[in-house]
């Protein structure tokens, strides 16, 4: 016999079935809270189940990136962004109001060349043979204002000098790095060539050489130095001047060119020259230290080769030459061989190491450096003497 369920007054099954003996009992509210409960448990197992998919699926793009960067690096050729060039005339009006003209009175005479601001606060760089040794310096900016000069300090062997002009504010030159220029990149000189009544004057060219190595050569040693070479136009008075890049930076100071060829001018790469500028400027500078130059020590003597057996004659002495070797025919007075070596000795050894001619001597000396010194093994007048010789600082 089956008992249907009755409803209540809200219409609601409250009532209970009895099936071969079983009784069962149903509630909706209670019901309504179980289901509830069971969507709230199946909510957070979905919400679980979702955060611990993304967090595999996090994983394992992590896993295939560092696997790709791996097997295929990053490509380090790829494209960067050029720096604009400037126009030669852009290059000219960024740079003329950092350029100065430089007048230095020596005695009676009077040398002019070319300078730049390094610093705002007045620290000009230009070359040192423009204005070493100078009784008074007067330096005119592009804007036609005389000021004058004190000389900081400069370097024979890097022919590097800066001077100071009081006042600050000045427009100080944008230094580039001289260790990227490449032979065939434009080069433009910026300066002040012909006198002092010559205007301001920009030429340009290209980098034909990179690395030149030119001597300058100074008593009692040579300093070698190895410059920019350009084909810019350059001119007396271009010395000490900026040579700069289409990007109106300063790759060199312009130190000299060879008037018996064309086409054949010389700036020192500024990355070097910046080191003696901010050297001298510091009072730190050491010619010993010097990153433009090495100096290599000379004798200061105007010598030939001589030949064994060939007969000499110094005054009323007749001799024979006993070997080959190097025949000194005058000692510069300044030199480190002044009064120790004289004219008609024969230099036939060096430390041991033997002298057969003026190849062999000039080699010997390359293996020394300032300050040391050498014993001199020579033929004076047939006396076999050794002398020793201290090559100055």
């Amino acid at each position: 016999m089956s008992e249907y369920p009755q409803r209540n007054e809200k219409g609601k099954k409250n009532a209970s079935v009895d099936h071969q003996g079983y009784t069962y009992h149903w509630n909706y509210g209670e019901q309504t809270a179980y289901d509830c409960a069971q969507a709230s448990k199946k909510r957070r197992r979905g919400a679980l189940t979702y955060a611990f998919s993304m967090i595999a699926v996090f994983l394992a793009c992590i896993l295939l990136l560092a696997g790709v960067l791996i097997w295929f690096p990053p490509n380090d050729d790829t494209p960067q962004a050029t720096p604009v060039s400037l126009t030669t005339g852009e290059v000219a009006e960024r740079m003329n109001p950092s350029t100065v003209f430089i007048l230095a009175k020596k005695g009676s005479g009077t040398g002019f060349g070319t300078g730049f601001f390094i610093r705002s606060d007045g620290y000009v760089a230009t070359n040192d043979h423009v204005v070493a040794d100078s009784d008074s310096i007067t330096v005119r900016l592009y804007s036609g204002v005389e000021l004058k000069a004190r000389y900081v300090g400069g370097s024979a062997p890097d022919d590097l000098a800066v001077l100071k002009v009081e006042g600050n504010n000045y427009p100080a030159v944008t230094p580039g790095d001289s260790d990227t220029v490449r032979v065939g990149d434009t080069a433009i000189a910026v300066g002040h060539p012909g006198g002092e009544d010559a205007p301001w004057s920009t030429t340009q060219g290209i980098i034909s050489a990179t690395n030149r190595k030119i001597s300058i050569i100074e008593s009692g040693y040579t300093a070698e130095v190895e410059m920019l070479q350009t084909d810019a136009a350059l001119n007396p008075g271009n010395s000490g001047g900026a040579l700069c890049n289409d990007r109106g930076e300063v790759i060199g100071v312009v130190a000299r060119k060879l008037s018996e060829y064309e086409g054949l001018g010389f700036a020192i790469p500024i990355n070097e020259a910046m080191q003696t500028l901010n050297a001298l400027i510091n009072g730190s500078y050491k010619q010993a230290d010097s990153v433009v130059s090495v100096s290599r020590p000379t004798l200061g003597v105007t010598a030939r080769n001589a030949t064994a057996g060939e007969e000499l004659r110094f005054g009323d002495q007749l001799y024979a030459v006993e070997c080959d070797g190097v025949l000194i025919l005058n000692v510069e007075s300044a030199s480190c061989a002044y009064g120790l070596l004289k004219p008609g000795d024969v230099i036939y050894e060096m430390d041991g190491v033997r002298i057969a001619d003026l190849t062999a001597l000039e080699k010997a000396l390359y293996s020394y450096t300032l300050g040391d010194t050498a014993i001199f093994k020579i033929d004076r007048m047939d006396d076999l003497i050794e002398v020793p010789v201290q090559f100055g600082n």
